[in-house]
């Protein structure tokens, strides 16, 4: 059973009220990331890209960065008003939206097989997973890419239950043709999985 605090961390205005607090900002990416996206997830200039659940849009602009054009979700209109005001759209690479995956109808523009890499960055655990990758393996070219970077709920060392639990990692590999996971942190607490292929 979910509990009132987790269903109040998952809704929209839970989101709305942090993202307007004063002070909230975000933390730099770090250059290994970044690095990490264009080594192992082939992400190349001129692909179509998606930051699912991109707050303030921090990765969606370095995606950018690297000649994605990019298009950052979220379903806190807050979040994406001030993602639009901290990035502009870098010469029409980037852009934000407003969108619930779980409760919106698709949006129009996601056709079958029209995008490169979609990416879930600290995202993933607050969809409906089974649902939402669905769609994506519909989104996905067939050499397409699905990023998900996470938190690793059993080596989170400060008790917190957050991110993903180590076995439903491993579970993303289910149906894709390739599975490649690396470890973000030196402890395995943040760990990326690369899937391409979404039929396999």
């Amino acid at each position: 059973m979910t509990s009132p605090a987790s269903l109040a961390h998952r809704s929209p205005a839970f989101w709305d009220d942090m993202y307007a607090a004063p002070g909230a900002s975000f933390e730099p990416i770090p250059l290994d990331e970044i690095r990490f996206l264009q080594d192992r997830a082939g992400a190349k200039l001129g692909q179509r890209a998606m930051d699912i659940g991109t707050g303030l849009g921090e990765w969606a602009c370095q995606m950018a960065q690297v000649g994605l054009l990019v298009t950052g979700y979220d379903y806190s209109s807050v979040a994406i008003e001030r993602a639009r005001e901290l990035h502009g759209s870098h010469g029409g690479m980037l852009r934000f939206e407003l969108h619930d995956f779980d409760n919106d109808p698709i949006p129009p523009n996601l056709g079958t097989g029209n995008i490169d890499l979609i990416s879930c960055r600290h995202s993933l655990h607050f969809l409906d997973q089974q649902r939402f990758i669905v769609d994506v393996r519909r989104w996905l070219h067939p050499d397409g890419v699905l990023l998900v970077t996470t938190a690793v709920t059993e080596k989170i060392g400060d008790g917190r239950e957050i991110g993903m639990p180590d076995e439903r990692v491993r579970a993303l590999a289910q149906g894709w043709r390739e599975y490649n996971r690396y470890d973000l942190a030196p402890d395995g607490s943040i760990t990326a999985v690369v899937l391409r292929g979404p039929w396999g």
